[in-house]
């Protein structure tokens, strides 16, 4: 555990995080932060509750959706216990792959292969969200459209041709097979094949469904927050905007760790809509308890009753 803890990919996480947090807390008023985050209202903790558990519903499905596309042989229970575990674990240095680590711990699922439909979630969720984000616009950052518009046109571009054009799909598979690639590993090759079955426009539109559906229940439940701090001037659309703007720091720059990174992007989005640092911090790190305690109370039960019961049973 030791040796993992102290891996330099996940120490830096851990630094960068808490350096982000303290940096947050710093320019902004922490006593008057802690002491908005502790008005926060029971009822908005009791909608937040349910929020979560639609989110986790929706984003569950999906996940379970993948996992049949890419024919990764698992029990339902099997399926729920790693989901659990992963959802506890997503605000953690490299704990978006948790979940497929115990698959491979519970039901021997490739992890490569499992890896894929996590890794098509999150690359479906920069698909809604760069998009949205550049209709929103947020004032004073006139370069965000840009770059968005730029980003968005080179991906869908290169999935197009590698999708639609046959000759390309040839190459691809061969390049893919090839000598070289086979030296990194089978791992890779696992990883991009299974993104290959998932990337079809009819799944990619059933996905780009289920993912707007549980990002709106997130995204709901950070206004109903931010009000319940006190910051009564975010409209909805505001906080649509200012969430998508930190996921989107967090989907496009390739950091392990979620805590700390969505609330600089978020405070960064704010102070340009005109909040102080003060009410951001008071919203961005209200909701971060919030919902990570929701999104807990909904998963703890789960991976109590199912550990146990496929404790029982002989691991794979």
């Amino acid at each position: 555990m030791l040796k993992t803890v102290t891996h330099p990919r996940i120490l830096v996480a851990v630094l960068l995080s808490a350096a982000l947090l303290a940096f947050g807390l710093t320019i902004s008023d922490a006593p008057k932060v802690m002491g908005r985050i502790q008005a926060i209202p029971l009822h908005t903790m009791a909608l937040s509750l349910v929020l979560a558990s639609l989110y986790l519903g929706l984003k569950g499905l999906q996940w379970h959706r993948f996992m049949d596309t890419i024919s990764i042989p698992i029990t339902w229970k099997q399926l729920a216990l790693a989901f659990a575990v992963g959802e506890m674990a997503v605000s953690l240095p490299a704990g978006i792959y948790a979940q497929n680590y115990l698959l491979r711990r519970v039901a021997g699922a490739d992890f490569a292969r499992s890896s894929a439909a996590t890794t098509a979630l999150l690359l479906i969720e920069a698909g809604v969200t760069l998009p949205l984000l550049a209709i929103l616009g947020i004032p004073g950052m006139d370069w965000l459209r840009p770059a968005i518009v730029g980003l968005l046109s080179i991906a869908t571009l290169s999935l197009t041709i590698v999708i639609c054009v046959r000759p390309v799909q040839r190459w691809a598979g061969g390049f893919l097979r090839s000598k070289p690639l086979r030296l990194v590993g089978p791992e890779f090759l696992e990883l991009v094949e299974g993104l290959y079955s998932l990337f079809r426009p009819r799944m990619l539109l059933r996905g780009t469904i289920m993912v707007a559906g549980y990002l709106l229940s997130l995204l709901t439940a950070f206004y109903l927050v931010a009000h319940g701090v006190g910051v009564t001037g975010l409209t909805f659309e505001q906080a649509v905007t200012v969430y998508l703007f930190a996921l989107a720091v967090v989907l496009v720059l390739p950091i392990s760790s979620h805590l700390g990174v969505v609330e600089a992007g978020g405070l960064g989005a704010m102070h340009a809509l005109g909040y102080s640092s003060t009410q951001a911090m008071a919203a961005l790190l209200g909701f971060r308890l919030v919902w990570t305690g929701a999104v807990w109370m909904v998963c703890i039960p789960v991976v109590v009753v199912l550990y146990r019961e496929l404790a029982e049973s002989e691991w794979k």
